[in-house]
């Protein structure tokens, strides 16, 4: 049935029944006034009744067989002829419905719950995208829209999707109003919608409700286990993980820093939480991998993210986010062949995961196993076509490679991808000082130094940020401010010896002076 309506619309009969309708009134409109002032006989308005209702029939089936277009009336062409048969993205996209879940919209009366609208959105994008018979919008492409008023129909186009999932969540004190919709772009038209007033406690329950309707709704079977996944039953817990989550993903040492506080506060309320153990050793690994470079901080933030890491598996040792936190760990601490096994387990569990592929393909990268880096930075970016870093990373890759062409159409293609970033973020400084080397190496000079200054501004104390700067100036031939930035590094010795991005700096006297100093 749903497969003859769609060929009603194709085929216009719908529209032209409506216009032919409306039309239909205002004749009979006419006819009831002008009709008596022509003194013509009564029976003359029942005539031209019979008449239209006669046309109605002949009006369907004709706009049915014909088309009006531009060249004049065209017979309409079958369903079968206007699609392309050997066309595989066209039989994948009849066969495979695609959804985005644009992120909740906060109505709390503070407007204080915005972590919780976004945590309950990812559930749902979890859910969905291990589902499996759809195909889910990223998250990132999906937040693109957060805080837009953009129209399905604008949706829809940019992400390439026939479905999108919008809702509200209201939340003050222990009561809970959530509403969702699922709405199919192409009639504007809704294939689900429901409203749930409960008690916070019942906040698991209505996001596996929500999630099986959403399922139900596209003709897609969600088994039991997709909706069981690792959680605590205690809602201040959960609260205190999706508030940590907020923070650890917005990069930055300071907001990695308040993820740890905030997952330590949820296993202070259930010390038997796994994903908050798992959030705590990701919190200390990303410290450690990308924010410090060398010294005893980076060896205690290492020994913490070991501990929580090993807590997390005792805890749930079949969840992806465990094996995550596990291969993350294991890389920070210069072991990323083990690595590897937990990053392939992770993906293994759930092969959407984007942040298994990318730091799988950095474990890989370290090894020197360059095809192997390149083959997942590759996968990370088509689970997340809005990843920067893995584009701006894997044009290293393809350096390395000798392959020129797709390094140069990566890296620009990175540089695009930061500067969109940037538009929702501007003060990161990680995309700032990545962005900066990559501004530079397409020639574009004076906003690779425009992003420096900013990052410098941003984070001045954040060795990672003043590392990177100082590697591009010295390649710049910038000798005195890579300099300037180098002599605040003062934790990140072993790569100051090692990087072949201070060559040009390893003769002059003011480095040989540092280096010294350092011993």
């Amino acid at each position: 049935m749903r497969a003859f309506f769609d060929e009603l619309r194709r085929r216009n009969v719908l529209k032209v029944g409506i216009a032919y309708l409306v039309g239909a009134w205002l004749v009979l409109q006419l006819a009831d006034v002008i009709f008596p002032a022509m003194q013509l006989p009564d029976w003359s308005t029942s005539l031209v009744l019979g008449i239209l209702i006669v046309g109605f029939p002949l009006a369907l089936i004709l706009s049915w067989v014909f088309d009006v277009k531009p060249g004049g009336i065209e017979r309409t062409e079958n369903k079968a002829a206007v699609e392309s048969p050997t066309s595989e993205v066209a039989e994948t996209t009849e066969k495979t419905p695609s959804v985005a879940v644009l992120p909740f919209v906060d109505m709390s009366p503070a407007h204080d719950n915005e972590y919780f609208a976004d945590g309950l959105t990812e559930e749902l994008l979890g859910v969905l995208s291990r589902a499996g018979g759809m195909r889910v919008a990223s998250r990132t492409s999906s937040f693109a829209f957060k805080g837009k008023n953009a129209d399905i129909k604008t949706v829809s186009e940019k992400l390439n999707v026939e479905h999108v999932v919008e809702g509200s969540v209201r939340k003050s004190g222990n009561l809970l109003r959530i509403t969702g919709q699922l709405i199919e772009a192409a009639s504007d038209s809704h294939l689900w919608s429901s409203t749930y007033d409960r008690e916070l406690d019942d906040i698991f329950a209505i996001q596996d409700e929500i999630a099986s309707q959403i399922a139900s709704a596209l003709q897609v079977q969600l088994a039991p286990q997709q909706l069981k996944r690792p959680k605590t039953e205690d809602v201040r817990a959960y609260d205190y993980y999706l508030r940590g989550n907020s923070f650890l993903r917005n990069l930055g040492m300071k907001n990695a820093r308040r993820a740890i506080e905030l997952y330590e506060k949820a296993i202070e309320i259930d010390p038997a939480y796994g994903l908050a153990w798992a959030g705590i050793a990701i919190s200390h690994a990303t410290l450690a991998l990308l924010f410090m470079v060398d010294g005893e901080d980076r060896s205690a933030a290492i020994r913490a993210a070991h501990a929580a890491a090993r807590r997390a598996t005792e805890l749930d040792p079949g969840c992806a986010i465990t094996h995550l936190a596990n291969g993350m760990t294991l890389n920070a601490d210069g072991r990323p062949d083990e690595a590897e096994v937990e990053f392939a387990t992770a993906i293994q569990y759930d092969p959407q995961m984007h942040e298994a592929y990318y730091q799988y393909a950095r474990a890989a990268y370290m090894q020197g196993r360059m095809d192997k880096a390149a083959e997942l930075f590759e996968k990370a970016i088509e689970v997340d076509p809005d990843d920067y870093e893995s584009s701006l990373l894997l044009s290293s890759v393809y350096r390395s490679l000798g392959k020129s062409d797709k390094q140069e159409a990566t890296i620009r293609r990175g540089v695009a991808l930061v500067e969109k970033h940037l538009e929702k973020q501007p003060n990161d400084a990680r995309a700032l000082a990545l962005g900066t080397g990559a501004m530079q190496a397409i020639g574009n000079y004076e906003k690779a130094e425009l992003w420096a200054k900013r990052a410098i501004a941003v984070d001045p104390e954040n060795e990672s940020t003043l590392y990177n700067i100082a590697c591009t100036y010295s390649l710049a031939g910038k000798l005195d401010k890579a300099m300037d930035l180098i002599e605040r590094c003062i934790h990140s010795t072993s790569w100051i010896k090692r990087d072949s991005d201070l060559d040009p700096l390893r003769e002059l006297p003011r480095f040989k002076a540092f280096m010294k100093s350092l011993e």
